[in-house]
């Protein structure tokens, strides 16, 4: 019997732990529709972001976009959503990031902002990109995004930015394919897989610090495969074009074994001096740590270097709201879109409901009665409409 009890006992402790412990359903947050109060909202989210409380400003930023939908700065809170995965950081938030970033200039395509998106979506590769012996994946999406951006926007005023940072994107996937040629050449002695890798350096990179390496890597694998003559081009040109090459000495002694002419170095060329970050060490640092590419920390709006309430005052003179009497803005521009379209922010876990400003607007008349009927529509010529139980519009 005492152990019935005890187990009985124990049965309604378990229930009773997995009843407190069972997951609680998602809360409706009431917000009260009123004038101005998106703006408040939106600088609510800004500061819980700011301090780090990424969730609790998305959830801020989710109610203001589902509370006032025709506000002028819902679209800056679309993208201020966008920032708060890129602040937040990891694989999974700059997955999230990116699909929000894309989203947003899909739909303003037009916007002043679209060019920093694109580039902030190539950051956002470029933050995980890894040694140029491993996976390349995300140098190749940010490629194409630097791409992309140029393609739509030739234009913009970051086309120097874009094309300096294309160089370093393209440097990676040049020496990934060289470090494939290497393989193929010096271990597997695969002349053809050493020539189309190589190949592709020479038609897709011309920027890259090792081309003279490409060179002779391609030389050598055509004279496996009886190319003479292709192979006295490429020897010719690693003579005249990198006089301070490593394997110049050697392209020379090839051309003048074969009887070809043997070019003189180009003097600018010579002028140049030798190639910085080719050494021994420079080497052995990219072999362990993998290329080094700076990125922002800051978000296409949201810079935590500035304070919740500057970050506020540039959203709404991005989007031609007045700023805020006492504040400034950091070197804001102005947007020519003018498609103001909502859109929900993605990551929120609460539903909203709209609260009406006057709750004795919501009241129900009762239908007029037949006898009535003449006296109701005259009434109801002179009556104004109604609005206090809709939702008030931030003007």
């Amino acid at each position: 019997m005492k152990a019935v009890k005890l187990f009985l006992i124990a049965t309604a402790i378990a229930a009773l732990f997995s009843a407190c412990g069972g997951k609680a359903k998602n809360k409706i947050t009431l917000e009260e529709a009123k004038a101005g109060r998106d703006r408040e909202l939106f600088l609510e989210a800004i500061k819980e972001i700011d301090k780090g409380n990424f969730d609790t400003g998305r959830i801020l930023i989710n109610t203001m976009i589902n509370t006032y939908p025709d506000s002028p700065l819902a679209r800056a809170a679309k993208l201020a959503n966008a920032d708060s995965f890129y602040l937040q950081g990891g694989s999974k938030n700059l997955a999230q990031a990116e699909v929000e970033y894309r989203d947003w200039v899909e739909f303003f395509p037009d916007d002043a902002l679209a060019d920093d998106i694109y580039i902030k979506m190539a950051e956002i590769h470029l933050r995980q990109v890894l040694a140029h012996n491993r996976d390349i994946s995300h140098a190749r999406f940010a490629e194409q995004r630097l791409k992309e951006m140029m393609r739509r926007y030739p234009n913009s005023d970051r086309k120097e930015e874009v094309e300096q940072l294309m160089v370093k994107v393209q440097e990676i996937l040049a020496m990934h394919e060289l470090e494939v040629a290497r393989f193929n050449y010096v271990l597997r002695r695969a002349a053809q897989g050493a020539q189309i890798r190589t190949e592709e350096i020479l038609n897709k990179y011309p920027n890259f610090s090792r081309l003279d390496e490409a060179l002779w890597i391609h030389a050598r694998s055509m004279i496996d495969q009886e190319d003479t003559e292709t192979a006295s081009r490429d020897l010719t040109r690693l003579v005249a074009n990198y006089p301070h090459s490593e394997f110049r000495q050697k392209a020379e002694a090839l051309l003048k074994e074969w009887g070809k002419p043997v070019p003189e170095p180009d003097p600018a060329k010579v002028a140049e001096g030798p190639p910085q970050g080719k050494g021994l060490m420079s080497r052995t640092f990219g072999f362990f740590f993998g290329p080094k590419i700076d990125t922002s920390p800051k978000g296409v709006i949201i810079d935590r270097d500035l304070k919740p309430e500057e970050i506020a005052a540039h959203a709404q003179e991005l989007v031609g709201l007045p700023t805020p009497a006492g504040l400034t803005t950091p070197s804001a521009g102005t947007t020519t879109n003018t498609d103001s379209r909502p859109r929900r922010a993605a990551g929120a876990t609460q539903d909203v409901e709209v609260k009406p400003a006057d709750k004795e607007s919501s009241s129900k008349e009762k239908p007029a009665s037949k006898d009535n009927k003449k006296d109701d529509k005259k009434d109801k010529d002179k009556k104004k409409p109604d609005n206090s139980s809709k939702v008030l519009r931030n003007p």
